[in-house]
């Protein structure tokens, strides 16, 4: 398209980018503005503006997760310019990024009443690998149930998690709100010394695991990850609900497999109402060296 053009963003996009962004969700707005400052500053990722005539019109955000994983994420074009070719020329950008980081693979999520999306996706070689329902919740005072996982727990609870249903069906994915990244024993350890991470145990052996990343996007907590029986599952899905007030923060969300684990977690008290399909898209560049689960054994 004659006069765009495709750059680094810098601190005075803010106003144009806000005001196109302003309406991504009719009842909710955007989180660019949450993010903008901390993604301007992520020098390990890419933050692209599309600029058609001296305008930004378009926006892009490419985040190195490490281990060779790329997440695609903040894709938004001025609802006055769609249908233009503008989202066309930004995926080619953040593709000619994207090999840079020469990574195992790419991903993203949309929701799935988003065709338009997996269109641009399957074009460029995306194909869906897990199918998610996102739940919220507003946190509320309670007593949480079962022990915080320790360093002492960090293998029983990675063979848990690597061989539950939950990862089978995630493709080896937890979620940290809409970014889904492959569970590994650095990611585990991680979440433990942050005390994201609870079992219910019996006689001395697990019955069930649940992990509560941070949302940085919404500032809130997510169920990134449930297993166990149907009991145990609910019980800690309330968790999340009871961590997220005892951490200061206003609401909850859970990503969950839609086979099997979305009825579980609206009967634990998240809100179907509001719930919204997730599909986990990624495009692979690299080997992937996987367990019989389909996770990474990484």
């Amino acid at each position: 398209m004659k006069g765009l053009r495709l750059r680094d963003a810098t601190a005075a996009d803010r106003g144009p980018v806000f005001e196109f962004c302003k309406k991504t969700w009719p009842d909710y707005g955007d989180y660019i503005p949450r993010v903008w400052t901390r993604w301007l500053r992520d020098r390990g990722g890419r933050l692209i503006v599309a600029e058609l005539d001296g305008t930004p019109v378009a926006l892009g955000k490419v985040t190195d997760l490490g281990r060779g994983e790329i997440w695609l994420e903040g894709l938004r074009v001025d609802p006055k310019f769609r249908r233009t070719g503008i989202a066309d020329a930004m995926h080619t950008e953040v593709m000619r990024t994207v090999k840079k980081f020469k990574p195992r693979f790419m991903r993203y999520c949309t929701g799935a009443d988003n065709p338009a999306s997996r269109r641009i996706g399957k074009k460029y070689g995306f194909e869906v690998i897990a199918r998610f329902r996102y739940y919220w919740q507003k946190s509320r005072k309670g007593t949480p149930r079962g022990d915080l996982a320790t360093r002492r727990d960090a293998r029983h609870v990675y063979d848990y998690i690597m061989q539950s249903r939950f990862l089978k069906l995630s493709s080896g994915q937890i979620a940290e709100g809409w970014i889904f990244r492959e569970m590994n024993r650095d990611l585990l350890a991680g979440y433990i010394r942050q005390q994201r991470v609870m079992v219910m145990k019996k006689s001395g052996q697990l019955t069930g695991v649940g992990v509560y990343p941070y949302e940085e996007n919404d500032d809130s907590t997510t169920l990134g990850f449930v297993d166990g029986e149907p009991g145990t599952i609910k019980v800690l899905a309330r968790n999340c609900i009871y961590l997220t007030k005892m951490h200061g923060r206003k609401f909850c969300s859970a990503a969950v497999p839609t086979r099997g684990f979305a009825r579980l977690i609206e009967q634990a008290g998240f809100l179907r109402k509001e719930s919204v399909g997730q599909l986990v898209l990624e495009h692979r560049l690299g080997h992937r060296d996987t367990n019989r689960n389909g996770a990474s054994n990484a």
